[in-house]
């Protein structure tokens, strides 16, 4: 036993001193990297060699750093001067990995220059003088390399730090530089995919609580009474607005912003506690002194913020608790005592904290390698329970807004029933005192009454029908002076839309379910150029004609019916994954002039003309399953915002060669 414990000791005496002894970085033992550590990302830290001057001959290869000492890097303890520092690292690269792309993927507070072997690669911010120094906390998108041989390679950071003389109100990062070695095609990947999970994910919980926010906020402003609505309405915009940030924090690249995400942030969360103890107390507490101190509380910690950021910050979350537990306690005691709807808000509260409760016991249970949950439920498991948690709340709320409502509603019906009760037995009193004349005076007066109302709503119905006809511009002029004359449009953008293989698809679907895919398709097209303020002009079998610029004048004309265009290829992608008989769509887009108007007298409709319409055609014809093909006028329009294919000179009937383009997606995703 005796043994066992000696040779335990001596063996962690020996892997410490290993570890003091041969973990530093040098020339002579250069960290050597697997193809595998590379493509899962290879950290590059340690103790490597550190010099606290500035000389750009630091960056050589043969450069003579002997005299350096060694340092970890990555900690800002390193780091006490505003000035550039150098850090210099040795590694060799597994044969695999020779003349492969590779990157760096960088994370820093300040700003850096990246020389590899004596070359300078990348720079991320701006190292210069006070004035012209410009600091960024990663690169969004790192440089690529290769390397040609499994030799020793020289990697040189220049680095100016972010140091105490610049202050922030939060501590962002622990680590001032983090650097990452990487497979470029797969760090690419992985990060172009985390990126639109993420973005969509938090888009999604930003759009529908700002909606939500919104909505209540418009139904407070409509009935002041309905307090409940305001605290509502805050608490589900600053979910929104926290969502957002949370978004904003993972894309921000210039450390200025910080102080303001960080404000914004600070400031959600306590509107979220303060709104969620308003409600709360509005619908189920009887103290109102206790609803004003919490609202008085979260005042003062705004105005802690302003002073001392961190002791806020750190009250703020004790504060959420207490709301919480307040929250928690007034709707039991509601539930208790069988108060109206408490036990629909109840029922969403109660569960929001078994699955927080959940989510706790399950992490435990995970780190004493009790329980896996991803084994256990799946591996969405986390992602579902979260999301039960943010909709379980607002879901119990809305349903008691609702049955509010409903309930507010049915009073008024039956207050209006009375009523008209008793104005019937009034009027029957009256017409027995009446006289035979003003008798029939009251019925003719009634029927013209209801004439002039049933002539109205057919008036109304007439000019609906009409605004459905022809753009609202068209149909007023038409109603003022009994026409409308053909304009002259030079800056439009006409967009053409058609369905693959549908005669082939008709046949072998049916007449009748065809009809019926078309109206879903078109009816969902309809939505979509509403969203983005485009003209239909009309469908011509299974094809589907709009314009975008007219009547009213849109300088983004090309970009908003590429996204109109962008919008229907996803809608027909999504409609595939649960429609096996959905019809593969090819698109269309030309920008030009035209000439637009009434045609004929009869059974009139609005239409355009001119050859951007047929070479919009054209587009269309040429273009393929799927895709979005665009002519040189239009991809000149929008090159700046959406990726685009050049697909070389295509030759297109009654034109000639044409240049054309697939457009792929909008820049900004």
């Amino acid at each position: 036993m005796k043994k066992n414990i000696l040779f335990t000791f001596l063996l962690f005496i020996f892997s410490v001193l290993q570890n003091i002894c041969f973990a530093q970085n040098s020339f002579e033992k250069p960290t050597v990297f697997t193809a595998q550590q590379i493509r899962d990302g290879a950290s590059i830290e340690g103790e490597s060699k550190f010099y606290d001057k500035d000389n750009l001959a630091f960056a050589s290869p043969d450069f003579d750093d002997s005299a350096w000492k060694y340092m970890n890097f990555t900690s800002k303890k390193a780091y006490h001067k505003d000035q550039p520092y150098w850090i210099r690292y040795y590694f060799k690269i597994d044969s695999a990995m020779v003349n492969e792309s590779l990157c760096f993927n960088i994370s820093q507070l300040g700003a850096s220059e990246i020389y590899l072997n004596g070359k300078k690669i990348e720079s991320i911010g701006k190292i210069g003088n006070a004035k012209s120094t410009e600091f960024r906390i990663k690169n969004e998108v790192p440089a690529l390399f290769s390397l040609d041989n499994t030799g020793v390679n020289v990697l040189a950071i220049r680095f100016l730090p972010i140091t105490k003389t610049k202050k922030t109100v939060v501590n962002y990062s622990p680590i001032a530089l983090d650097i990452e070695l990487n497979a470029a095609n797969d760090f690419l990947d992985d990060k172009v995919d985390m990126m639109q999970g993420f973005n969509f994910i938090a888009m999604l919980i930003c759009g529908i609580f700002l909606a939500l926010g919104f909505v209540h906020l418009l139904l407070f402003l409509f009935y002041r009474k309905a307090v409940y609505n305001l605290y509502f309405s805050t608490y589900n915009l600053s979910i929104g607005l926290l969502s957002y940030m949370v978004l904003s924090f993972y894309e921000m690249t210039d450390p200025d912003k910080i102080n303001t995400y960080s404000f914004l942030s600070f400031l959600s969360i306590v509107v979220f506690g303060a709104s969620l103890t308003g409600f709360v107390n509005t619908l189920f507490g009887k103290s109102k002194l206790r609803l004003k101190i919490m609202l008085g509380i979260a005042g003062i910690f705004i105005i802690l913020f302003y002073f001392s950021a961190a002791l806020a910050v750190s009250f703020v979350f004790f504060y959420i608790f207490i709301a919480a537990i307040e929250s928690f306690f007034l709707i039991i005691r509601a539930m208790i005592r069988r108060e109206k709807s408490a036990f629909i808000v109840g029922g969403g509260v109660l569960t929001f904290f078994l699955f927080v409760i959940m989510l706790i016991v399950f992490q435990i249970l995970d780190s004493l390698n009790i329980v896996d949950p991803d084994q256990l439920f799946g591996d969405d498991f986390m992602g579902y329970a979260l999301g039960f948690i943010f909709i379980s709340f607002p879901i119990s709320i809305s349903a008691y807004l609702a049955w509010e409502f409903a309930s507010t509603n049915l009073r008024l019906v039956k207050q209006l029933d009375e009523v008209n009760r008793l104005s019937e037995l009034n009027l029957k009193q009256e017409q027995e005192k009446q006289q035979i004349l003003q008798d029939q005076n009251d019925l003719l007066e009634k029927q013209v009454d209801e004439r002039t109302f049933e002539l109205q709503k057919e008036k109304q119905k007439t000019e609906n029908l009409l605004l459905n006809i022809l753009p609202h511009e068209v149909a007023e002029e038409l109603k003022e002076n009994g026409s409308s004359e053909a304009k002259y449009y030079d800056e439009v953008s006409v967009l053409f839309t058609d369905f693959v293989n549908f005669t082939q698809s008709s046949e072998k679907m049916g007449a009748e379910k065809m009809l019926v895919e078309l109206n879903e398709c078109f009816t969902a097209f309809d939505l979509i150029m509403e969203k983005h303020g485009l003209e239909k002009i009309k469908t011509i079998g299974d094809a589907y004609l709009a314009v975008c610029g007219l009547p009213l004048k849109n300088e983004c004309h090309a970009y908003q019916t590429v996204l109109v265009a962008l919008d229907i290829i996803n809608f027909i992608e999504e409609r595939k994954k649960t429609n096996p008989n959905a019809l593969d769509i090819r698109i269309g887009i030309n920008s030009g002039s035209l000439i637009a108007g009434i045609v004929g007298v009869k059974k009139f409709a609005y239409d355009i003309w001119g050859d951007t319409v047929n070479t919009a055609a054209r587009m269309e014809q040429n273009s393929e399953k799927g895709k979005i093909n665009i002519s040189e006028s239009t991809y000149q329009l929008v090159k700046e915002k959406i990726n685009c294919e050049y697909r070389g000179k295509i030759h297109t009937k009654g034109k000639g060669d044409m240049d054309m383009y697939f457009a792929l997606g909008n820049k900004t995703e």
